[in-house]
């Protein structure tokens, strides 16, 4: 429900430019507008990208290198009488690389191409190609070997993603629970400002019977001036009770995220149903349902994969590579070349063309294999040592963590139970207390009406009776808070409101 629709209810609302807003309404506005919301919503998004992030650290890498030269050198040769060289060269290099998650390192099809064109003649080939193909796969031997170490990052990213949408669902919960708390709030506020404007009507009806009864001479004068002091007293108790309908209102709207200009009433009119609910049993349901726990589950898992990869990294680095090698020479006589024969010896055909470069390389005509053993180990390895101890006490602390998040929400559901339960109580006194203040007022009235009352007796009679409708008020609203707030404990309260979280 968007904001131009909550204008347009707000235009057509038969209510005299009213709002007439349920709770359902409200948890709705509240799940489309309230910033909490969103802004956990885009931590959700980024959490997701970390874990693109951490999956591209095994993307090969493509690489692509070229230059060009042209110049002189000078040289001091017997056999460059012009103490120069000049060379024009042009150079192409490709690969890719990269690692996987096996600890394996690669290189692949490392091409390199050289074009070079001189007048130097201790050159036979002028321009001349010069090209390189090299392949060359390793394997990490104890740091860094095998998926669970290199895919620590990967898993804890995605662990994490998932710690964060139900950080996205605690925020929703907690957002529903305060739509909640305010919106009965509203509902108590106007109810104290209807009982106070009933107490005011009953304040004047008293003070209209008391100048009656002044005037025929029933009672003395003085009992008009205590009316009008009431009536003057619930006056300003009613516009108390304004301005605290109006703040209840505006912060409800404030968790909405609606214009405070627009006016609302809220029109559901709170349960008073008797419900009972066993300790043990919401215990249960909470420590499944409460996604605090999983998180504090899933932050274990995190601290202990993150564990066990700063204990391999406290290992040596021991490594070994193979890599084949492929090379081909090709190009034009330098017709400078130098040469100590008459007639100078005919450039090999194997050389003489620039195709030669191309198709000894697919020829494999002058191969090189290598293999490379690599070993290191830093003498003290502070580093490694110090990550490994704190991520052992990270550990340690998530543990502790838990067994803390399951006391809060232990606390929580019983705090919600005996709020219920003290709520219950208290609408039971409060109903009596109402029985009893009424008959009170009554007979107050009737001994005032036949002149042995007093209006002092009558006013505090009625103000006994307006107390024990606020204590009523009060403790129904309290109920239903408490209600919610056992749902929210026990982590029931999306589900039982039919909202669902992450396509859930």
């Amino acid at each position: 429900m968007t904001k131009t629709l909550l204008i347009l209810l707000f235009t057509i609302s038969g209510t005299g430019g009213e709002l007439d807003l349920t709770l359902g309404d409200a948890i709705k506005i509240a799940l489309e507008n309230n910033r909490d919301i969103q802004i956990q919503e885009q931590n959700v998004v980024v959490s997701e990208g970390d874990i693109k992030t951490q999956e591209g650290a095994f993307d090969p890498l493509f690489n692509l290198v070229s230059f060009y030269s042209d110049g002189e050198t000078p040289q001091l040769s017997t056999f460059i009488p012009s103490g120069a060289i000049r060379q024009k060269q042009f150079s192409l290099e490709a690969n890719v690389e990269g690692i996987l998650p096996t600890g394996t390192f690669y290189n692949l099809f490392n091409v390199q191409t050289t074009r070079t064109d001189t007048n130097s003649p201790l050159e036979d080939l002028s321009p001349n190609w010069f090209n390189n193909v090299n392949f060359s796969i390793g394997q990490e031997l104890l740091r860094n070997f095998g998926t669970g170490v290199n895919r620590a990052f990967i898993v804890t990213a995605k662990r994490s993603s998932t710690i964060s949408e139900k950080e996205l669902e605690k925020r929703v919960a907690q957002v529903l629970l305060e739509v909640e708390r305010r919106y009965w709030l509203v509902v108590a506020a106007r109810k104290n400002l209807d009982l106070e404007r009933t107490a005011l009507d009953l304040a004047i009806d008293l003070k209209e019977r008391n100048r009656i009864q002044v005037d025929v001479g029933v009672l003395p004068p003085v009992a008009v001036t205590q009316a009008e002091s009431e009536v003057a007293a619930r006056e300003v108790s009613v516009i108390r009770a304004e301005n605290e309908l109006q703040a209840a209102e505006d912060n409800l709207k404030n968790v909405l995220a609606m214009d405070l200009a627009i006016r609302i009433s809220a029109v559901d009119e709170p349960t008073t149903e008797v419900r009972r609910f066993s300790e043990e049993e919401s215990l249960g349901i909470a420590y499944e349902e409460r996604p605090e726990m999983e998180q504090a589950g899933l932050e274990i898992e995190n601290r202990e994969t993150m564990r066990k990869y700063y204990s391999n990294q406290r290992l040596p680095r021991l490594a070994v590579e193979g890599s084949l090698q492929l090379q081909g020479l090709g190009g034009d006589e330098n017709p400078g070349r130098l040469s100590f024969e008459e007639e100078p010896e005919p450039i090999p055909p194997q050389f003489d063309s620039p195709s030669d470069a191309f198709n000894q390389i697919w020829g494999a005509d002058f191969t090189t294999w290598q293999i490379l053993g690599v070993f290191s180990y830093p003498l003290f390895n502070r580093t490694a040592r110090g990550n490994y101890m704190k991520a052992s006490a990270e550990l340690d602390r998530s543990v502790i963590a838990l067994s803390q998040t399951k006391d809060n929400i232990a606390l929580d559901v019983r705090s919600a139970i005996r709020q219920i339960e003290n709520s219950l109580r208290a609408i039971e006194a409060a109903k009596v207390s109402i029985q009893l203040a009424e008959e009170v007022v009554n007979n107050e009235q009737e001994r005032l009406n036949v002149g042995i009352g007093t209006t002092r007796e009558v006013l505090e009679a009625q103000r006994d009776l307006i107390d024990a409708g606020v204590r009523e008020i009060t403790a129904i609203t309290s109920y239903n808070i408490a209600l919610a707030e056992l749902d929210y404990a026990k982590g029931t309260i999306l589900e039982d409101r039919g909202v669902q979280v992450g396509g859930k």
